[in-house]
């Protein structure tokens, strides 16, 4: 075995300080063709099926929040295409807007996560000053795109999502025509009402993007909820301490909901409209079998996506950081950015039954910038050493407050770089300021992470990866 040298733990030590586990001084309703209740009997009896598309599809899934300074995950989305090149990024127009004559990559923008269409044409076109965001026309200038926008949203997708009108035969063109389809963030149920039927079918401009992504000519990209609904089945709202209470008991959501993916299913003025959420069929560009979430470990999502995945019966889960994102290419991921992507796996877990959500036996894998997973095969390559060496050899980690900003990745870490045979991490009921509160009966649910023959971890230059961390939740 050999000790790690002084660089390594000094480079170590920052990403943990980054991290905070330590620090220097001690560490809308529309025309629907059938009745809510119908789809939604329809979809509980299993006759609605999301749509699918191929295997092979190529998927860049961001995970929220991305900087407009973080050129390793443009630069990668670019790279995806044909059509990559090295732009001025100190420039807002690199790239003609004549699809025709441009050489740059051709990305169409679907904004139809936002509130409506104004909104959407908002944040295509404009940027904020205030928050120095850029918005996606300028963004996708500076990495060396070409933008244009797809206009189709809940209040007007009637119209934007069919053809044999201006502007839908305009948007059909537009996907027709582009290398790649970028779905915006916000809610991720007002896409799915805008391009699927209430029967879950495709509209026109639904099936011009999955025909040509069949085809092996478009990529699906999209960032926060741009992401998620790139799902078979798609989930949402709520926490993930709520998701673990509720037993992951998501209702099921018609396509065109009023309440999105809320649980109104005992009426909006109940705990489980804020704490719980819903589920509902998706775009399936991800594969079948995957539940997808985002803004991962800074919400704490990756208990929302174990939890989820019992709903939804999938055995495996993507859960993408912000700043961070992962390219689904022939069903092999690739990561890319400054955070990570946590894949779970509960094909041999066991789920207890109860009132909560228990499980035992997942396993959870933390992939870094330049670190891939074989979604066929479930191996984990690391672009990282290994660690050979553990850095921790003290008292083992301990989180009470396990659903916190980063507690979990701190926790995953910690069980492959340390000599401690389990970590663990409490989840207490979380106070609410307003509404329907938790009773004083709702438990503190325990977390606990360790290790088998197959757990590994890598590690270099201050990032992580760790393969097959064990977890149980009771």
């Amino acid at each position: 075995m050999v000790a790690i040298d002084k660089v390594n733990k000094v480079d170590r030590l920052s990403w943990l300080e980054r991290l905070g586990l330590i620090s220097r001084a001690r560490p809308i309703s529309t025309v629907s063709e059938f009745s809510k209740i119908g789809v939604i009997s329809a979809l509980a009896l299993g006759f609605l099926v999301a749509p699918f598309s191929a295997s092979a599809a190529k998927v860049f899934m961001l995970g929220g929040s991305v900087l407009n300074s973080n050129n390793e995950v443009y630069a990668g989305l670019r790279a995806a295409t044909d059509r990559d090149w090295s732009p001025d990024t100190d420039n807002l127009e690199n790239c003609s807007t004549n699809w025709s004559l441009t050489t740059c990559p051709r990305i169409a923008v679907m904004t139809a996560s936002a509130e409506n269409s104004d909104a959407g044409e908002d944040v295509f076109k404009n940027d904020s000053p205030q928050s120095n965001d850029l918005g996606y026309y300028h963004l996708f200038q500076k990495y060396g795109f070409s933008p244009k926008h797809i206009s189709a949203h809940i209040n007007n997708f009637l119209t934007d999502s069919y053809a044999g009108n201006e502007a839908g035969d305009r948007n059909i063109n537009i996907a027709e025509r582009a290398d790649i389809i970028f779905f915006n963030g916000g809610d991720q149920a007002r896409s799915v009402h805008t391009l699927l039927t209430s029967t879950g079918h495709d509209t026109p401009l639904m099936a011009a993007i999955r025909r040509r992504v069949n085809d092996g000519s478009l990529i699906i990209a999209g960032t926060s909820a741009g992401t998620a609904v790139q799902g078979q089945m798609v989930y949402g709202e709520g926490s993930a301490y709520g998701y673990i209470y509720f037993n992951a008991n998501l209702a099921e959501k018609a396509v065109n909901s009023e309440t999105g993916l809320k649980d109104d299913v005992e009426g909006r003025n109940v705990l489980a409209y804020s704490e719980n959420g819903g589920k509902m069929m998706g775009l399936g560009f991800a594969g079948p079998n995957i539940a997808v979430d985002t803004h991962c470990n800074t919400r704490g999502r990756v208990a929302r996506n174990l939890a989820a995945m019992k709903s939804l019966e999938a055995t495996q889960g993507i859960c993408v950081d912000e700043d961070t994102a992962i390219f689904l290419d022939d069903n092999v991921g690739t990561v890319y950015g400054s955070n990570g992507v946590t894949i779970a796996d509960t094909s041999t877990a066991v789920f207890s039954e109860g009132a909560h959500f228990k499980v035992s036996g997942a396993k959870l894998t933390y992939l870094t910038s330049g670190d891939s997973f074989d979604f066929r095969t479930k191996v984990a390559t690391s672009s990282k050493a290994l660690i050979t060496m553990p850095y921790y050899d003290e008292t083992e980690y301990q989180s009470d407050n396990i659903l916190g900003s980063n507690e979990i990745t701190k926790s995953i870490t910690h069980v492959v770089d340390s000599a401690a045979p389990y970590i663990l991490g409490k989840a207490p009921a979380p106070v609410r300021k307003s509404g329907t509160s938790y009773g004083q009966e709702a438990q503190t649910f325990s977390f606990k992470f360790y290790r088998n023959e197959q757990t590994t971890g890598y590690f270099r230059d201050g990032a992580y990866t760790a393969v097959d961390v064990l977890i149980d939740i009771y």
